[in-house]
């Protein structure tokens, strides 16, 4: 092949194959191998494939209360052809885990309870990275949810892991780590809103998202929380008055989430009928921070018995978890459902958006470091056994 195509054209073609499929080619010949970990052909692949391949749906499944040092950790990744698969994380761990976040192919990790060791883990590469332990004072009363996000400051090609601790619905502490520094340091700012969600299911435009309750004009409202991560500032967005006039009732936002739909932000809200019909209204805000920009992208019902929306794909698909434990696709366009079967779906399980990449982790040791005893876990974190963290 390579004495027939010019190393341009070889060069493009490698870089459209799907990372599942193209580390079978390490082997083939040194050249290769080598291309694989140029930064300018890693850059190409991911942005071919972040425009090209339809990104995977990534959870974890439900936890066990009796995992062992041999006990399989995996994550599920349902792919664009809505099959899915288990993916063993290869190191060894005696406490469950949950995921915090997934960007340009990396996942971030963190062993229960409430993240005491975070992990940064590129799952086709194999590579992982753990997380010093954060030096910022901490206060007597332990908090009562904390929340974990992951993402990229493009501004400065830097990954980042946010943390915040609520500690009641005034006080809150807020840090960030920088993989560019391998370092946690605070950030001083106002916090005036409870978080639902840990995980940030939408990265979008270098910010955060989450669905929150926050304090406006002195009452508690529901809206959308996003944070800025190079300007590292919060702030609000308010919701669309959504038609069917249902309460976005729960604490823990189980009646709407936030999404993102062909890189636009996004709302699912869903109401269930006295007959067990479930209305779903999906919202789009057509020019990102204009609040008169929601427009409704599209509603129907569905007669199945749907439990919840777990997560929703960037093309508009959705997936749901019947209140029998069935995973189901869900295209709105073509009304056709894709059951994939029962799995293990814990209730706080947070679906994200995954696309596969060659990216590497700074600083990060190959999984042939299979052992996490030697890795200190933060005290602090390890001791507290009742914080919620979902």
């Amino acid at each position: 092949m390579s004495k027939e195509l010019p190393e341009d054209v070889i060069i493009d073609i490698l870089s459209r194959v799907p990372t599942r499929y193209i580390l079978r080619f390490k082997s083939v010949s040194k050249s290769w191998y080598a291309l694989f970990q140029n930064p300018n052909f890693i850059s190409k692949h991911f942005q071919n494939q972040s425009t090209t391949s339809d990104p995977s749906f990534l959870f974890s499944p439900e936890k066990s209360t009796t995992l062992t040092p041999t006990s399989d950790h995996n994550v599920v990744l349902i792919l664009s052809d809505s099959s899915y698969k288990s993916i063993k994380i290869p190191i060894n761990m005696s406490k469950p885990f949950d995921v915090y976040g997934s960007c340009n192919g990396l996942i971030c990790l963190g062993v229960l309870p409430v993240g005491s060791i975070i992990l940064l883990w590129n799952p086709a590469t194999g590579v992982f990275k753990d997380l010093p332990i954060s030096p910022v004072g901490r206060f007597r009363n332990d908090p009562s949810r904390v929340v974990l996000s992951f993402g990229f400051d493009d501004v400065v090609k830097d990954y980042k892991v946010l943390r915040i601790l609520h500690y009641d619905f005034q006080f809150k502490q807020v840090e960030i780590y920088s993989l560019n520094t391998n370092s946690w340091r605070e950030i001083k700012t106002r916090v005036d809103f409870i978080i639902y969600e840990s995980p940030c299911r939408v990265f979008l435009n270098g910010k955060f998202h989450w669905a929150a309750v926050g304090v406006v004009d002195n009452d508690e409202t529901n809206l959308i929380v996003c944070f800025d991560l190079h300007g590292e500032a919060f702030k609000y967005i308010m919701l669309p008055k959504f038609e069917f006039n249902g309460r976005t009732r729960g604490y823990f936002g189980d009646c709407w989430l936030v999404v993102a739909i062909k890189e636009s932000l996004s709302v699912i809200a869903w109401n269930e009928s006295g007959s067990g019909v479930v209305m779903i209204e999906v919202w789009v805000m057509k020019e990102y921070g204009v609040i008169s920009s929601w427009t409704k992208y599209t509603s129907f019902e569905l007669q199945t018995k749907v439990a919840r929306v777990l997560g929703c794909g960037i093309k508009g698909e959705f997936l749901l978890v019947k209140d029998n434990g069935q995973l189901v696709v869900y295209d709105p366009d073509t009304q056709r459902f894709n059951n994939l079967g029962k799995y293990r779906v814990d209730y706080f399980s947070k679906v994200l958006n995954h696309v596969g990449s060659l990216i590497p982790i700074n600083g990060g040791e190959v999984s042939t470091r299979t052992n996490l005893s030697s890795v200190v876990p933060d005290a602090f974190f390890a001791n507290l056994l009742g914080t919620r963290i979902v």
